[in-house]
């Protein structure tokens, strides 16, 4: 499990924990967090590529730089630890359906979460992000590497995939065979629910069904 957290005196990071079934207990596995220790992230990711290199993909937050930024960094093979630099994959303010939101200082941020990466059928590497639209609107969108693999670049769609205050999404194939995507409606602290909607792939976008 990739799950991040915060303690006084500590940045809030994303740590790997283990447990021998889903219900748990877990307990810590990566030595520390597998994000830099001196920024603020969370929602680390993990991708393996075509070489069955294992990366981590997260947030460093936009409470520490103010527009959110997404990075990728390679995990050692036992997810313990990770392996060289950190690159910086995009900006939150590179989509042009982001919008920034004003926070008590007065400044205009731009938000990332909820990095997730999915391979579509004809072999596209994409990746669903969440961030806010107009009105304060959470929103998911959508980046499509133009190499195909992990490093990008990275080039964001036009509008989002998903815009009625939901984030964090994920896909996956029901048992039936459809491509549904998981994500948490509305945004607001204690009302977040499960939403499952079925999606469609057509030349390698995305569309709600």
């Amino acid at each position: 499990m990739f799950a991040s957290f915060i303690a006084d005196g500590k940045n809030r990071g994303t740590h790997i924990l283990s447990s021998n079934k889903v219900s748990g207990p877990f307990t810590p596995w990566s030595t520390g967090p597998v994000t830099p220790r001196d920024w603020m992230c969370l929602d680390g990711t993990m991708f393996v590529d075509g070489d069955a290199q294992p990366w981590l993909v997260f947030c460093h937050e936009w409470v520490q730089v103010y527009d959110g930024e997404i990075w990728a960094v390679k995990l050692s093979i036992d997810l313990k630890s990770v392996v060289g630099e950190s690159t910086l994959l995009f900006k939150a303010s590179d989509a042009p359906w982001a919008k920034s939101i004003k926070v008590k200082d007065g400044r205009e941020c731009f938000v990332t979460d909820g990095p997730y990466l999915h391979r579509t059928s004809k072999g596209e590497l994409i990746m669903l992000w969440s961030s806010f639209i107009e009105n304060h609107n959470y929103a998911i969108g959508v980046a499509h590497s133009e190499t195909g693999n992990i490093l990008g670049p990275w080039i964001n769609e036009e509008t989002p995939l998903f815009s009625n205050d939901g984030g964090h999404g994920m896909l996956f194939t029901a048992f039936n065979g459809s491509l549904m995507l998981a994500l948490h409606a509305p945004n607001a602290r204690g009302m977040e629910r499960p939403v499952f909607i079925k999606v469609k792939e057509i030349g390698g976008a995305l569309s709600l069904c």
